[in-house]
């Protein structure tokens, strides 16, 4: 299988681009860190920290940003914004997917 890294060549897509990456940089990075400090967290249940937690740990903009590529149904809007948000969470994902691995090596479950 041979995985083709796309570049946007115009300017409409350099724009589209910029967008997702700039939305994803102002709300991804530090979102679970802002909700982790709130009062509510502090006082939140174990279930709701569960719960809220887990979704946290779940919508990442990586794999929004693919999906939004995939589906994009020809708007290279939707494409280049997707890719955008892609690019921003390019670096996290390898220790993102070592953790989410790591139970096959050490036997123990994902935290």
């Amino acid at each position: 299988m041979v995985i083709q890294i796309p570049a946007p060549e115009t300017l409409l897509q350099i724009t589209w681009t910029i967008i997702g990456f700039m939305l994803a940089r102002a709300f991804g990075k530090r979102f679970d860190q802002v909700i982790q400090n709130t009062e509510w967290w502090k006082t939140a249940s174990e279930i709701e920290k569960f719960i809220v937690g887990g979704l946290l740990n779940f919508f990442h903009h990586f794999w929004i940003g693919l999906l939004l590529m995939v589906y994009s149904g020809g708007s290279q809007e939707v494409y280049w914004f997707g890719y955008g948000l892609f690019l921003d969470d390019l670096p996290d994902i390898p220790a993102r997917f070592r953790k989410y691995f790591g139970y096959l090596s050490n036997g123990n479950d994902v935290e």
